[in-house]
This record gives structure tokens, sequence and C-alpha cells, in this order.
């Protein structure tokens, strides 16, 4: 075998170094991009300290929680007070919204909440704040206040509801979440949005969205699909949690 001299050795480190850091720019690159992706953090945001905390989002679907057991695996939770029906247009509280509030309020878990939207007009979201806001303001909210935006689907897979009757265009769909944020920022609270990477990409102009939202995104893959900022990943529909009444229930990765 020939003997390599000292200066053929220091001749094969060059591309070796080059290689390393290629590699090292490489992972920067993702590891930046990962984290663009998840989105700015308005000020005052709630920081649980660690870079990924677990949650879940409730509703009277869910039936009755030990809100005691449901902290020994979950850090957050979001929780529903509200809707407005995709057909009637009505407004409704959620049924265990204030037994909810009070459970997870009294265990000490930090919880948000969110109302489901099919408001089609810039007003009819500031109706929607002040309801929420007449239902929070008894109770500790330390996560943001989040208009649900999602196209209700019915057993053959189409899209009905408000929402979709009125063919609002994507300008119109961010002014209406505008206003509902704005609202709820009035009152203090930090506010957002919720709905899938499908509708955020194609429904929503995030161009356009308030700097001071928070986006939670629903993607039920390994891996968010559209390019959408978010903080909030709900990542299964199909989750099980100690404490919770129901067979299901969502699951959500908090960044930070």
């Amino acid at each position: 075998m020939k003997k390599i001299s000292a200066k053929d050795k220091s001749k094969l480190n060059i591309p070796s170094i080059a290689v390393l850091a290629v590699i090292i720019a490489a992972v920067l690159v993702s590891v930046i991009a990962v984290a663009a992706s998840r989105g700015s953090r308005p000020d005052g945001l709630y920081r649980f300290n660690q870079s990924v905390s677990n949650g879940i989002d409730v509703s009277e679907h869910n039936g009755e929680i030990d809100w005691n057991k449901v902290k020994e695996t979950q850090d957050f939770a979001f929780i529903r007070v509200g809707y407005r029906g995709y057909g009637n247009g009505e407004i409704y509280k959620d049924k265990y919204a204030d037994d909810n509030l009070k459970g997870a309020n009294k265990a000490k878990i930090p919880v948000g909440v969110y109302f489901y939207t099919q408001a089609v007009t810039a007003e009819e979201a500031e109706e929607e704040a002040d309801f929420v806001y007449n239902i929070i303001k008894k109770h500790n909210i330390d996560l943001p206040v989040i208009i649900d935006f999602e196209y209700p689907i019915d057993s053959d897979g189409n899209a009905v509801g408000r929402l979709v009757e009125s063919n609002n265009d994507m300008d119109t769909n961010t002014d209406v979440i505008n206003a509902f944020i704005e609202k709820l920022e009035k009152k203090g609270y930090t506010a957002g949005v919720y709905a899938s990477s499908s509708v955020l990409h194609n429904k929503i102009n995030m161009k356009k969205l308030k700097k001071s939202a928070v986006s939670w995104v629903a993607d039920y893959n390994d891996k968010v699909t559209f390019d959408v900022d978010y903080i909030v990943w709900q990542y299964s529909e199909t989750g099980s949690v100690d404490g919770v009444g129901s067979k299901y229930v969502d699951l959500n990765y908090w960044y930070e």
C-alpha cells in the first residue's frame, strides 16, 4: 500500500471539509425553513418554555371531561364556546362551554377558546366576537381566541352551508376573519384563525391576514401539506386521551 504524505493528507481533507460545510448549510436552511413555516409569534403570546407542547381541542361532542386526568398528559386545551349554524345562521352556545372552562381553569391547564364561524360579512364576525367575549370574560384565558373557519361537508363529500353559498373570495374571507380578530384584540385578547391547510392556502389571503394573528392549521398527514404559516398544528382527529368522555379527540402540537 502506498504511504500517504502529510501534504497528500491535507489535500484529502479539503473536499471533506467542503462536503461537511455543505451538509451543515443544508441543515441550517432546513431548520430555518421549518421555523419560518410555523409563523411569527405575536407579542405577549403564552410561552410553555419547551419546543413542542401537546394539547387537545374539545366541544360538547366530547362529552364530560375530567380535567385533572387530562392534565396528566396534555399541556394545553382549546375549548369551543359556540358556533353559528351553517344553515339558519343562528348563533348558539356550546353546552359544555362554561363547565369546560371552569374545569380547565381549576386544573390550571393553559386554555384558549374557539368559535365555529359561518359569518359571511365583517358585521357578522363582529357579532360572533361579542358573543365569545361575553362568555370568556368570566374565565381565565391564557391562549388565543380563535375563529374556526371551515366549510361543512355533507355525506356526499360536498361543501355546504353559508360560507360556500356566499361565494366570497379570498380577500372577503380574510376581511371577515380580521374583523373577528380585531374585535377581540381590542378587548385585550390575543386572537387568530383555525383552518385546514387547504383552506388557509386557497380560501384565505394570508398576506392580508393581520400580522398579530395566530394561525392554527389542521392537517392529518405526516406533515403540513401546504406551505402555510402556523404556530399550532392539529395533526389528528382520532386521538385518545384519558379524561375525555368521547372515543376520539383532536390532538395538537404547539410550537415555540
